[in-house]
């Protein structure tokens, strides 16, 4: 199975996912498509996994940075407001930073948000969201925590992480949109968004905006691992060796 995934991976990130189908990752790994059936029945259960091991992934990263934030506050004694609203800016400054360092795997972990239709099967989209709804759980928890403590003002705070990850999603999309046309935004708009939704629920501007700079400038967002090493490292993931091209034909699915 991990060598199903990590040829899986390369194929989307070199082409998309137009470029993964079963045929041409069987080729990739120069194995019989009845191999593939063996650990997935189509090519949507692989993209499933796919971004379920992306939204894992986005989640680690945001889990580090998190550790790295709790013990710079610690070592410099932040009042309770501000490690609030820093852990809140944290989560966004992650996502943000995944992003741009690996393109390819965000487009494949959001490929179908933009899209109308229900294109992946129900099984593989709550598949996913288990671990997405998790990372919008902790949002929420760090929302409400900086709720309770007066730094932002009364609202849910799960229709706030949600409106804050959408706000997220959407500036990334429109960015790689408009540079696209020729504009040149500001390096910094994702993160002037984030501060200014974040305003609009309570929160000081300036001081706000004033910690925002110090954790972009002093405790920038680490990437310690990558999407690949997940696959290694996964003990969920069998290192059982499919048949090469040519045995078991018979297996072939049409």
């Amino acid at each position: 199975m991990r060598e199903i995934l990590q040829a899986a991976l390369a194929l989307a990130c070199e082409g998309g996912l137009d470029n993964l189908t079963l045929h041409r990752l069987a080729g990739r790994m120069g194995r019989s498509v009845a191999a593939v059936y063996r650990y997935f029945p189509s090519r949507e259960a692989v993209i499933a996994e796919l971004q379920r091991l992306i939204a894992t992934h986005i989640r680690l990263i945001t889990e580090d940075a998190q550790a790295d934030l709790s013990k710079r506050a610690d070592r410099e004694n932040w009042d309770a407001q501000d490690r609030s609203l820093a852990a809140i800016i944290t989560s966004g400054l992650a996502y943000e930073t995944f992003a741009r360092h690996a393109p390819h795997e965000f487009g494949l972990a959001t490929r179908y948000l933009s899209i109308p239709d229900y294109v992946l099967p129900e099984r593989d989209a709550t598949h996913i969201f288990e671990v997405t709804g998790n990372s919008l759980d902790l949002l929420a928890g760090l929302i409400e925590r900086a709720t309770q403590q007066g730094c932002l003002s009364e609202g849910n705070p799960r229709d706030r992480a949600v409106m804050f990850w959408a706000a997220l999603q959407g500036s990334i999309d429109a960015l790689k949109i408009v540079r696209r046309g020729g504009w040149t935004p500001a390096p910094s708009l994702t993160r002037d968004m984030m501060v200014n939704l974040i305003t609009g629920w309570g929160a000081n501007a300036h001081a706000l905006a004033k910690l925002t700079n110090k954790l972009v400038n002093e405790l920038p967002v680490t990437i310690r691992r990558e999407v690949c090493d997940l696959i290694t490292e996964s003990g969920a993931y069998t290192d059982d060796t499919p048949e090469r091209e040519g045995e078991h034909e018979g297996e072939q699915k049409p």
